[in-house]
């Protein structure tokens, strides 16, 4: 099995295994762990792709709010949402 076999094994597990606890866990919780699984993702790689380097390290940088400071989680995920939105439009208008 190559590295990068076992790091995506390692996401996936994450994914499945955490989805028992997102029933009982708070919202905002829940959020994170889709966050922190997307995070996963970006560090297994896409070398070529700044757009996603620069925001694995952004989620880097605040993932811990969750624990510290809720609201102020919530207003980053609002903006690394519309982040991602944007991102998305550019891409999609660059292929039309």
């Amino acid at each position: 099995m190559t590295e990068e076999s076992r790091e995506l094994f390692a996401v996936i597990t994450h994914l499945v295994t955490s989805a028992p606890t997102s029933l009982d866990e708070t919202p905002i919780l829940a959020a994170f762990r889709m966050v922190d699984a997307a995070g996963k993702l970006m560090a297994l790689g896409a070398p070529d792709d700044e757009f996603l380097r620069a925001a694995h390290a952004d989620f880097t940088d605040h993932a811990t709010l969750v624990l510290t400071d809720q609201a102020a989680f919530r207003e980053w995920l609002d903006e690394y949402v519309r982040h991602f939105t944007r991102e998305t439009l550019n891409r999609t208008a660059a292929t039309s």
